[in-house]
C-alpha cells in the first residue's frame, strides 16, 4: 500500500471550491494496478478498489461511497485531514474564494430544470447538479455515459463585478456592466436570504451598500 501512495498520490486542485491534499485520480490508481498489480481487466482492478473503499483503506474526498475509473479524486484513510466534514469545500480556509456561505436551489432564466447556487466569499456559482450522487455503496459501476462530475458550472459571477440587485416578485436579477442574471425562487425567503448575503459580501469589498431594487 505504501508503494502505491508514494507512485499515485499528489494534490490535484477542483476548480469551483478547494485543493485537496495527498489525493489522487481514480482512474490513475487503476492504471497503476493495471502495470504493476496481477489484475486481468480494469472491471476487476475497479472491484478491488471498491472494497478498499468499504474496508476504509481509499475515502473519497467527499466521502462519497462508489469507486469509479475516472477523474474522481481518493485519498489513503492514513492521509485524511485531523478534520472530517461530508462537505471538505465547506471548511474555513485562508482563500476567500473556499468558504461556502451559501448553497440553494433555484431557476435560472428560461431553463426548466433547476439550478443549484453555491456562494463563496467572493464569486456565485450557477451549477448544474447531478442529484445521483453520492451513489449507494452496493450499486455496481455506472457505464461511462452516464457518469458525470458532482457540479457542472454554467456560469461564475464575480461579487465585485455586481453593479445592482432588481427584486421583482420572486425573482431576482443580477445585474452587470455587460449582462444581466436571472433567478427565479419559489419562496420569497431564499431570494431574501441570496439578497442580504450578496449585500454584506459587496459592502465588505467596497465599504458602501450595494444598491438593491
Amino acid at each position: 500500500k505504501q508503494w502505491y501512495q508514494r507512485r499515485v498520490r499528489g494534490d490535484r486542485t477542483l476548480q469551483m471550491f478547494r485543493t485537496y491534499e495527498k489525493c489522487f485520480l481514480g482512474s490513475d490508481l487503476v492504471d497503476l494496478l493495471m502495470r504493476e498489480g496481477d489484475f486481468n481487466s480494469r472491471a476487476e482492478a475497479v472491484e478491488w478498489c471498491q472494497q478498499m473503499l468499504v474496508v476504509d483503506v481509499l475515502h473519497h474526498v467527499r466521502l462519497e461511497e462508489q469507486f469509479l475509473d475516472d477523474a474522481t479524486l481518493y485519498r489513503f484513510s492514513q492521509d485524511e485531514p485531523e478534520y472530517s466534514s461530508t462537505l471538505e469545500y465547506s471548511r474555513p480556509s485562508d482563500n476567500p474564494n473556499t468558504e461556502l456561505n451559501l448553497y440553494q436551489l433555484c431557476f435560472y432564466e428560461k431553463r426548466e430544470s433547476p439550478v443549484s447556487l453555491v456562494v463563496s466569499n467572493v464569486r456565485l456559482f450557477v451549477t448544474k447538479e447531478y442529484h445521483q450522487w453520492p451513489l449507494p455503496r452496493l450499486q455496481p459501476p455506472l457505464p461511462p455515459h452516464l457518469r458525470g462530475q458532482h457540479f457542472q458550472v454554467l456560469h461564475e459571477v464575480e461579487i465585485s463585478d455586481i453593479t445592482m440587485l432588481i427584486v421583482t416578485g420572486y425573482t431576482l436579477t443580477i445585474s452587470l456592466e455587460s449582462k444581466c442574471h436571472e433567478l427565479l425562487f419559489e419562496t420569497l425567503a431564499p431570494l431574501t436570504q441570496l439578497v442580504e448575503l450578496l449585500s454584506r459580501l459587496w459592502e465588505e469589498i467596497f465599504g458602501f451598500p450595494l444598491k438593491v431594487c
